[in-house]
Formats: C-alpha cells, structure tokens, sequence
C-alpha cells in the first residue's frame, strides 16, 4: 500500500498560493506522493498551476476533484448540473497534466447532500467517460449522508454503472457507524471496487453546523490497527492518504504533526 499525503492537510482553499506550499512542504513530507486537491481559484489558471507542479519532483499518484462538483450535480437547474459537468471535464485535464491515476470525487454534496442522488446519478456516466477520455480511474467517495448512508449510496453508484470505483473515509464511515459493515460488504471487496482510502480519526458525531475536529489517526476513537488488519485481510492495495489537517491558529503548518502521523501509518503497515 502506498501512503500519500492530501495537499489539504497544509493547504487552504482561501490561499492564493496554494500550489506554492505544495511544491514548499511536499518534499519535506515522509509520504510515497501527494492527493492533490483542486481549489476552485484554479480553474482560471490550470495550466500555469500544473506547469508550476509538475516542474517540481514531487509525484501526484491521486487527484481531489474540486467539491463544489458534486452541489452543481444535484442541483434542479439544468445549466448548473452542465456547469458541474464541465468543472469535472477541467478537473480530469488537470489530473492528466499531472501524470494523476485516480480522481477521488464528492458524487454528493452538503448541504443538500443526497437528498436527490437520482440527479446525481444521471450524471455518472457521462463522469466516467470523461475519466477514461483522460485516462483516469474514477472513485467515488465515502462522504456524509443527509437522506441514507455512505455504504447504501456507494452501492447504487455502482449499481448504476459498475465502472465507477470507491474511496473510503475512516471518519465519515465511522460518523455513520459504517466501520466494521464496509468490511462485511462482499459487493465491495469481490471485484476490487475499494482502489482508495483517507485516513482520519473520529471522536464524537458533529452536525453540519459544528466546527470539524480534523483529527489525526490516534487521536480518536477508530482503532486503526484493527481497520489496517482488516483491509489486508480483504486484499485492499491501493493508496492510504492521511487527509487530516495540520494547520494552527497562526496558519502555521505542523509539519512535526504530518510527520508523527505518516509515521503511525508506516508503522501500522509494517505490523
């Protein structure tokens, strides 16, 4: 398995610089490569922002696609959901620029979430043509549920086109109580649906209007060791990406934190 390290674990969506603290804190980080997360300031220079990553050394196994995807697919506007369609599309040309393999997307959105995923799942196919156009893996991800749960939602996604692949959360599937039934959902690991997973830690359930605790692994509640067991166990080798933030109240990145955690990973997967 491979350990990455998200770009927003020391990065800020407000942060016109962004992509320079990626090239900065990057190669500082004991991490097999970077998930790189696009921020929506991007989409009016993709060029310029992947020329300025790719001149570095570092190495972009996976892609976050912008977040904002997801809203405009359950949206009752049609121009919308076309507009989200066209992000994906800029999304999937940056990830290509990158040499990027897999596209980690929100299928879903707060604050409406899934209250209408039929909408969203309209729109699925056409997202996965344009990943193979680009010559992507497409994966959708664990996120939180308004109207049902991650695990239910996942599984009509892929229902409605089995082409489509899974990224688990360690945090959202435990907010929803999931942990140990994503491991008791043969349909997942039969095929190899699972090609991606984040890990953070979870403590108690927050409600969309409560401050996010972005907790590191072993600082919660998950016990990980059991999770990495149990991901061997089901043939799980793709990539674990630690997507838990590390920025203090100054803006300082803890890169000392990043570190302890990509550590714990590495130790957890030698056990």
């Amino acid at each position: 398995m491979q350990v990455l390290c998200s770009t927003g674990a020391f990065t800020r969506t407000s942060d016109p610089l962004s992509h320079e603290a990626i090239v900065r804190y990057g190669p500082t980080l004991d991490a097999d490569g970077l998930e790189v997360i696009f921020y929506p300031r991007w989409y009016q220079d993709i060029q310029r922002v992947a020329r300025f990553l790719r001149s570095s050394a570092l190495v972009f196994p996976v892609l976050h696609a912008e977040k904002s995807i997801g809203d405009c697919f359950g949206s009752s506007d049609t121009s919308e959901r076309e507009m989200g369609v066209q992000r994906f599309e800029q999304n999937c040309l940056f990830a290509q620029l990158l040499g990027v393999r897999t596209v980690v997307l929100h299928l879903w959105e707060m604050p409406f979430s899934d209250r209408q995923l039929e909408l969203n799942l309209w729109l699925l196919p056409r997202c996965l043509d344009l990943a193979e156009q680009y010559g992507l893996a497409l994966a959708i991800e664990t996120i939180p549920c308004t109207y049902a749960d991650p695990l239910t939602n996942v599984k009509r996604v892929v229902d409605h086109d089995p082409r489509a692949a899974v990224a688990l959360d360690t945090e959202f599937l435990a907010w929803h109580h999931q942990l140990d039934a994503v491991f008791s959902a043969s349909w997942l690991w039969r095929t190899k649906l699972v090609c991606h997973v984040h890990l953070k830690d979870y403590a108690s359930h927050l409600s969309a209007k409560e401050v996010r605790q972005y907790l590191h692994p072993g600082e919660g509640q998950i016990d990980f060791r059991r999770f990495m067991q149990q991901l061997r166990e089901a043939g799980f080798d793709g990539a674990l990406s630690l997507e838990a933030r590390a920025i203090d109240q100054r803006n300082e990145v803890e890169v000392a934190r990043l570190q302890r955690s990509l550590h714990y990973i590495r130790n957890l997967l030698r056990d």
